[in-house]
């Protein structure tokens, strides 16, 4: 039986088999984190707290000490005084913080002395006043390169034990709360596209604690093919954010197989899942219940009505590469916008073990509810096509071309592939592709996304995803 003949024979098979971070044969530990591993993209929590929340807490504990702590921003101040000002925000921060010690105290008694401050309480973080200066010293400085999960998302490794919390699910799952953090990554965005925020991109000292052009960074392939100029400051960059989206030398990425039937890929990414037989509205926040469309797209059913019951395809991106996307396909843009949402929101009841987030679920479940840019093609062999393109905790900022945003009744845009249409502003992310049944056959590597999760280079973008079928359901 070929991989096409099972898909039809089980339409309703989606990649189930992905590891489950939470399992003890899986799950990231103080003792096995080493290098890069792209489906741990979001830490477990021991891990985030033991290897960056407690050398940065530290940090912090001895500027202190020494008169020379960073003085609060603007938009720190004013969002701790919105949060002191309104009771039942107070209430959730200071129980989220409350619950999060509460695991700790929970942990084995290693790990307890690993996570200890420099009063020898093993805590999560002291209490209300030290949760906004740490927030304030992430949103002041530029993201480090390291070699291990954690690499560039420094906000997601302050927030990993608290998001799942009770309180934290709440808390990062309000509107009202979400429009006001936004304001702290709006002002950390700012800092990053300074000059100032280039001081790990620094040509006179490569090998400084951090840096992105440090050898190590070159190992991990944050550089195979990118632009850049060793010569110059900063490596060509007038800021972090501009690095972040640094795009491929001239010829790197060429888009293959034949555009009149094919559709290639338009993101840089690992194979994340699979799903076939995709249902119009589902529970998405119930395990082992991945997709719904009408929520991916926003509750625009017009939208999501010609997908139902066809396949998505997701991948994830790392912080370390190329986060700018690219048209899919030859053929027109008939709709685009920027769906707002969550920022570091987890899936309800997803579970209160060790590993923040498991695998199969967070992906999937950050496609319904955080922010993402949303684009609706159409191919004149293989009909609709989706790219959603979600920007996960720090990532929250997805920004499309002004040329390629399509309104509602606007005319339909041709697009060539290729095409660069949009991209993230900072941080690791994910995106999902959406065929339309019966009308593609996709590529192995995408119906076999979790036996690829550990592929040690990105599917190129430019590679050929999916084929059209005639009615026979053939090549």
């Amino acid at each position: 039986m070929t991989q096409f003949d099972n898909q039809i024979s089980n339409p309703k098979q989606p990649s189930k088999e992905a590891r489950i971070e939470g399992t003890s044969s899986s799950l990231l530990t103080l003792e096995n984190a080493g290098p890069i591993q792209m489906g741990f993209w979001v830490p477990n929590r021991v891990w985030a707290t033991a290897r960056y929340l407690v050398p940065l807490r530290d940090f912090i504990a001895a500027k202190k000490r020494a008169g020379t702590l960073t003085p609060m921003q603007p938009q720190i101040a004013e969002f701790k005084a919105w949060v002191t000002t309104h009771s039942v925000y107070r209430m959730w921060v200071m129980s989220m913080i409350e619950q999060s010690n509460a695991f700790v105290l929970t942990l084995d008694e290693k790990t307890r002395e690993e996570i200890k401050d420099e009063d020898g309480d093993a805590v999560w973080i002291k209490g209300y006043d030290s949760f906004f200066e740490i927030l304030n010293e992430i949103i002041t400085t530029s993201s480090s390169f390291n070699a291990t999960a954690q690499v560039g998302t420094p906000m997601n490794g302050f927030l990993a034990v608290s998001m799942a919390t009770k309180a934290g699910v709440a808390l990062f799952h309000d509107t009202t709360f979400n429009l006001q953090f936004k304001k702290v990554l709006n002002a950390w965005n700012t800092f990053l596209k300074s000059s100032d925020s280039l001081d790990k991109l620094d040509i006179n000292d490569p090998e400084k604690e951090g840096s992105w052009i440090s050898e190590a960074a070159w190992k991990a392939g944050v550089w195979d093919e990118m632009e850049c100029d060793p010569e110059k400051p900063g490596y060509g960059f007038d800021s972090w954010n501009s690095f972040f989206i640094r795009k491929f030398v001239s010829g790197a990425r060429p888009f293959l197989g034949d555009p009149t039937t094919q559709i290639d890929i338009g993101c840089e990414t690992t194979p994340w899942q699979y799903e076939n037989n995709v249902s119009f509205e589902s529970d998405f926040w119930i395990k082992d219940v991945n997709y719904s469309l009408l929520d991916i797209f926003g509750g625009q059913e017009r939208w999501a009505k010609p997908f139902e019951g066809g396949q998505i395809y997701q991948g994830f991106l790392s912080a370390t590469h190329y986060h700018r996307w690219n048209a899919p396909l030859d053929g027109t843009l008939v709709r685009s916008w920027v769906q707002p949402g969550t920022y570091f929101a987890q899936r309800p009841g997803q579970g209160e073990d060790s590993g923040t987030w498991e695998g199969t679920e967070s992906q999937p479940y950050l496609g319904h509810v955080a922010a993402r840019a949303i684009f609706i093609f159409e191919h004149p062999a293989c009909g609709y096509v989706g790219l959603i393109c979600i920007g996960m905790v720090e990532v929250s900022t997805c920004i499309i071309e002004p040329e390629f945003i399509v309104d509602e009744g606007a005319e339909p845009v041709s697009i060539t592939r290729g095409t660069e249409i949009g991209h993230f502003e900072f941080g690791g992310s994910t995106h999902m592709m959406i065929f339309q049944r019966d009308r593609v056959r996709l590529e192995e590597w995408a119906v076999n996304a979790v036996q690829h999760q550990n592929d040690p280079q990105p599917t190129r973008m430019g590679s050929v995803i999916a084929t059209a079928l005639d009615k026979t359901g053939s090549k």
